[in-house]
């Protein structure tokens, strides 16, 4: 998992020991995975998963055009996807995207041979598989859970999320228990 707070690191290894953390302040991203992946086949690895999205520039450019208006979502993070992938590999995109990047470099796309798939999830495909598997304890999703708030404090949850603050990973907003109301039978 590669991201620059590290206390969302932090927390990745601690609930999921084995899986390896990169924070990019630290290191350079593409430099890093070439190190971690030097001796696998391929040198790359064969899948790389984007799921942060456009809010994230790590470049001044990027920082500039969002602001000025000229993109609306950043390419940073594509473009190292593309160069750190191994030849032939496959890029997964479920980030947030609203519109255009500029840069994407598209040559070293082709020339690698890569394939690129994006969307939203499709929930409702996977429902009918996992909620078995929660209901069985099998799997864990309260596992990212870090706060839980009123639903009156929605604003204080988004917050904290986004600006990665109080060691948030996820934020569930639960509604205030409601008492039942008796209503009269619809006249017809």
């Amino acid at each position: 998992m590669i991201d620059s707070v590290q206390d969302r690191l932090d927390f990745v290894k601690a609930k999921l020991p084995g899986v390896e953390t990169l924070n990019f302040k630290d290191k350079e991203t593409v430099s890093a995975i070439q190190e971690m992946t030097a001796n696998e086949p391929g040198r790359g690895p064969d899948v790389v998963i984007e799921a942060a999205g456009f809010h994230y520039s790590k470049s001044w450019l990027h920082t500039i055009e969002q602001t000025l208006q000229l993109e609306t979502d950043t390419a940073d993070m594509l473009n190292e996807m593309i160069t750190a992938v191994r030849k032939g590999g496959r890029i997964s995109i479920v980030g947030v995207y609203i519109g255009f990047v500029n840069h994407l470099n598209i040559g070293a796309f082709m020339e690698k041979q890569l394939t690129m798939r994006g969307g939203q999830t499709p929930c409702q495909r996977y429902w009918p598989t996992l909620l078995p598997k929660v209901q069985a304890g099998e799997l864990k999703p309260s596992l990212v859970i870090t706060h839980v708030l009123p639903l009156e404090q929605a604003p204080k949850g988004y917050q904290i999320f986004n600006d990665k603050k109080d060691g948030c990973i996820k934020v569930v907003l639960q509604p205030a228990p409601t008492e039942a109301v008796a209503m009269a039978p619809a006249s017809s």
